[in-house]
């Protein structure tokens, strides 16, 4: 079994695995942890805790009533850090032969439903193959279907002209001050990965994309690096811009 470095957090994936395996019984193969704690750059305001539960097989109505019913309430304890935890219950199937539009059981911000995997979960998959954390369970490697540069890459243009592109239609998006310090340090690592081919923490990228991009954008990446929250940043026109710049930048490459 292997742990995060961080006590509190550590013990929160504790309970959650204890009840989920309770629930799963013998339909439960693995638990495992990817994203910024996989990556090394985890910030304990603005990061999620994203945890993968592979399955044996789809879950059953019964099954999944009860976890629905036991994330609502490890949601609503006093337990630190719950509130920012995500979980996908994957069945194993899915990891070998992944369908962008097939859907898994999924909790995010106190809410549990279907959700479709999309472009997106590619990007997690690698991420998770490559450097995720196993709490319990196989080694992940076994489990996921190796992902190559070709198709990480096509994964994140496919993400950027589906979920990005169509954000532009919708400005309100954009209005609060984290989302937008989201898009533009998604933007970088959407650069990154397209020019490079590795996949790395948005911070990482960020300084990397100021060095390689035209100087008038660095005011803009420097501001959204140096957000604390709860602060506002108020640069919604330059958001948008910048995704358009990034959209241009990309699928006309």
């Amino acid at each position: 079994m292997s742990l995060t470095r961080y006590g509190e957090i550590n013990e929160l994936l504790q309970q959650l695995l204890l009840q989920a395996q309770s629930i799963l019984k013998n339909k439960f193969i693995g638990m495992y942890i990817g994203s910024s704690l996989a990556n090394d750059s985890f910030h304990r305001e603005t990061s999620d805790i994203d945890c993968y539960i592979i399955t044996t097989s789809v879950l059953s109505k019964d099954i999944d009533k009860k976890i629905e019913e036991m994330h609502n309430a490890f949601y609503s304890s006093k337990l630190q850090y719950t509130q920012k935890i995500e979980v996908s219950y994957i069945p194993k199937k899915d990891l070998m032969s992944f369908d962008p539009g097939c859907m898994r059981p999924y909790f995010n911000e106190g809410r549990y439903y279907l959700a479709t995997y999309g472009n997106n979960f590619l990007i997690e998959l690698h991420v998770l193959r490559e450097k995720g954390i196993t709490i319990i369970g196989p080694d992940i490697k076994g489990l996921i279907k190796e992902i190559s540069i070709q198709n990480l890459k096509s994964a994140i243009l496919k993400n950027l002209q589906e979920y990005w592109g169509a954000a532009l239609n919708d400005p309100s998006k954009f209005t609060r001050s984290d989302y937008q310090v989201f898009t533009i340090l998604t933007m970088c690592r959407t650069i990154y990965s397209l020019e490079t081919g590795a996949i790395t923490s948005k911070t990482e990228a960020a300084h990397w994309v100021i060095k390689k991009l035209d100087a008038n954008w660095k005011n803009l990446i420097e501001e959204a690096l140096t957000w604390v929250p709860g602060c506002e940043i108020n640069k919604l026109e330059d958001t948008q811009q910048f995704v358009r710049y990034v959209l241009n930048k990309c699928l006309d490459s």
